[in-house]
């Protein structure tokens, strides 16, 4: 157990109504890292707990009540004391004699308790599968060459009219030297 965590000191046994005391780690020792280690390689513990924990985008939930209480029970006080003693806190002159008040006044008792053996696992999937990919691709593509298409026919329709413009203005200039040169005959 973690020594910063120090009046987290029971334990129940999943399916059990076993309860464990579980010791504490000094600060400066190497228990709680041996117990992570020990926790996280042991096979029969990631099986019931983690069966999940290897695949991306997994999460597991224990589901936890925490509760307080004024101070730490009797048991629990002289743990604390010595918890107290072993660490660099201020102590005041009368520690020695009135050490129980004052764990019950200046410290609060915290416990999580396991609300629930049961555990949930969230697994989260990709949500595009290769026909989806498939279909957005051609999807696409046909949007893409359709819109080229029409930007390409409409290319053509503004040449032709451009070209029909001017040659209806070619047309008439022709036209009119026509009368023009009909009207100079005439009149000659």
């Amino acid at each position: 157990m973690s020594s910063s965590q120090w009046s987290a000191r029971s334990v129940v046994l999943p399916g059990t109504d076993k309860i464990i005391e579980a010791p504490l780690c000094s600060s400066t020792g190497t228990c709680s890292a041996e117990a992570t280690i020990k926790f996280s390689s042991t096979t029969s513990i990631w099986n019931e707990f983690c069966s999940n924990c290897t695949q991306e985008c997994s999460t597991v939930d224990f589901l936890i009540t925490p509760s307080s209480i004024a101070a730490p029970s009797l048991p629990f006080a002289y743990v604390t004391k010595n918890f107290v003693e072993s660490t660099s806190v201020p102590l005041p002159a009368d520690w020695a004699t009135n050490w129980p008040s004052e764990v019950q006044n200046n410290y609060v008792s915290f416990q999580v308790v396991c609300e629930s053996t049961q555990v949930e696992n969230y697994t989260q999937e990709a949500a595009i599968t290769a026909v989806d990919v498939l279909s957005n691709v051609g999807g696409q593509t046909g949007l893409w060459i359709g819109m080229s298409c029409l930007c390409i026919m409409e290319f053509i329709e503004m040449l032709y009219r451009l070209i029909r413009h001017d040659l209806h203005a070619i047309n008439r200039l022709i036209q009119e030297k026509f009368r023009r040169r009909n009207q100079l005959n005439v009149i000659q």
